[in-house]
């Protein structure tokens, strides 16, 4: 029996970075193997500044304008966009630049382990000017993790999805209440999971990368992403946990973590993400609790 050729479909959301986009786009030209191809970038710009860009690849780019504001109504376009024929969507962010043996090396880690989702890890590249306490205290960088299937929650930043997985679980949508607050992917994964049944695989080898912006190199922004992230992690644990149950947590969590970044600070230890990670978890979760979420993507509707 002949087996079905593996048409891929890549998805990238953009918003008003075209250099960065044309950056990846480039990347992806450069892959090696032959892969069956074609890109959809999704501009939820309504002016239109990816459009040069998009146009002016040498790949085969189904060019969107996505208006309605929000991360999720973009990623929603992409699946509406998909070729009747894709039998594989590859979530990639338009500020990453991809190696030449990105795909191969998704696909060989989905065989290797039966897996219809394989996440790779997105690495940090800080600029010279990146104060050195956010490198010395572990802040921004993700995790890194052993081959092999994993628990994590796939995020669309450097993820591949079978599309029988996502018709298996209904073909479900991204949620637009989390487009302001970002955490529409991890809910979109969560679901899709627990209905299809899909594996879940990390492949250390599919690295991309991406440079963080200067504006992001502040104590009160990395704080702030870490509180978004907790509170979107505190809106999903309200499903199954009683409110004052997490409220509880939280507080414990903000106690000890204010205790450890006490001593860290006192011992000359610095700041430290494994320290204040338990403050802003615990300032999520009392956010989630009491309905106050952190818009940290807010646009104007018009």
């Amino acid at each position: 029996m002949s087996v079905p050729p593996i048409r891929i479909a890549v998805a990238i959301a953009s918003y008003k970075r075209p250099d960065d986009l044309e950056a990846l786009l480039t990347s992806i030209e450069a892959l090696e193997g032959a892969h069956d191809l074609r890109v959809i970038v999704v501009d939820n710009d309504a002016s239109g500044s990816a459009g040069n860009v998009a146009r002016a690849s040498r790949l085969n780019v189904d060019y969107v304008i996505e208006e309605k504001p929000g991360i999720a109504a973009a990623r929603n376009a992409s699946l509406d966009h998909l070729p009747p024929d894709a039998t594989h969507i590859v979530f990639v962010d338009d500020d990453e630049v991809v190696p030449a043996g990105w795909m191969s090396s998704l696909f060989e880690v989905a065989d290797r382990y039966g897996a219809e989702i394989v996440c790779g890890p997105v690495r940090t590249i800080f600029p010279p000017q990146a104060p050195r306490w956010i490198e010395r205290g572990g802040y921004i960088q993700r995790s890194p993790e052993a081959e092999g299937l994993t628990s994590r929650t796939p995020a669309t930043n450097n993820t591949l999805l079978s599309l029988d997985a996502y018709r298996r679980a209904g073909s479900p949508r991204f949620d637009e209440s989390f487009s302001a607050t970002g955490g529409s992917d991890t809910d979109f994964f969560t679901r899709l999971i627990a209905s299809s049944g899909a594996k879940v695989a990390w492949a250390p080898s599919a690295e991309v990368t991406e440079l963080v912006p200067p504006d992001r190199l502040r104590f009160r922004w990395i704080m702030r992403r870490y509180i978004r992230i907790n509170n979107v992690s505190g809106r999903l644990m309200l499903r199954s946990t009683p409110a004052w149950k997490l409220a509880v947590r939280a507080v414990g969590h903000i106690l000890v973590g204010t205790a450890k970044t006490a001593v860290a600070l006192a011992t000359g230890k610095g700041l430290r993400l494994r320290d204040t990670a338990q403050i802003t978890r615990g300032l999520g979760w009392i956010g989630a609790v009491s309905g106050r979420h952190v818009q940290e993507y807010q646009r104007p509707t018009s």
